[in-house]
């Protein structure tokens, strides 16, 4: 007798994965791959789903967040450079005088209104939003933003809310798993070691830090 057939296990869903879930929720024929696309409707697929990826990073979640990151001075130029992949950046406004902010790739001082940071101030320490790859961003994420593409998608190329009023079910169940997830992560009413850690700043939102092993959101 022969063997039995095993199941296959299905991994993350790659942005190829996304952008054929796109094309067939306007009925279209799923494509082989993204490399030289030619076909328009595949193009356009793969611009709304990193759109709303952008879009949807720009909120801030535990995965793409790192608070006080530090940037160092380079020791040449006498600037500081930020990589544009960061979408947020912030220096706390009760350190340094708040006189430090970000302006395109470079950090700028208030003060004396220059590009040029004092050495004694190095490394600047930021709250740092980064704009992560696809293959960089969780599951439950990809999931949420490919639901939401689909959904806006099918209507731009449609022009029928047919597709999207069924969409917007899925849509909201994926975001209420990626909240999920987020939270789990995040635990951010937790006490830990007996010390209350506040759950909320103005400046930051939902406070996150390592204490005692626990991430505390």
């Amino acid at each position: 007798m022969g063997s039995a057939q095993q199941s296959v296990i299905p991994g993350r869903t790659s942005l190829l994965d996304a952008v054929n879930v796109l094309l067939i929720n306007i009925g279209e024929m799923p494509v082989d791959s993204l490399e030289n696309q030619q076909i328009q409707d595949a193009r356009m697929a793969e611009q709304v789903l990193l759109e709303f990826a952008k879009e949807g990073q720009l909120r801030g979640w535990t995965w793409n967040t790192e608070q006080e990151y530090p940037f160092e001075r380079d020791d040449f130029t006498g600037e500081v450079e930020v990589p544009t992949s960061a979408v947020s950046w912030t220096v706390n406004p009760y350190e340094l005088n708040g006189r430090y902010v970000l302006r395109g790739s470079r950090v700028y001082d208030k003060k004396n209104r220059t590009f040029q940071i004092d050495e004694l101030d190095a490394p600047i320490k930021a709250d740092v939003t980064w704009l992560l790859s696809w293959d960089e961003s969780p599951e439950a994420f990809n999931r949420w933003t490919t639901i939401r593409a689909a959904r806006v998608f099918s209507t731009r190329m449609l022009g029928s809310d047919s597709v999207t009023n069924y969409t917007a079910i899925d849509e909201q169940a994926a975001l209420t798993e990626l909240m999920r997830v987020e939270y789990e992560q995040a635990q951010p009413n937790s006490l830990t070691n007996g010390v209350p850690m506040p759950t909320y700043l103005a400046r930051t939102g939902i406070q996150r830090g390592i204490f005692g092993g626990v991430v505390i959101g």
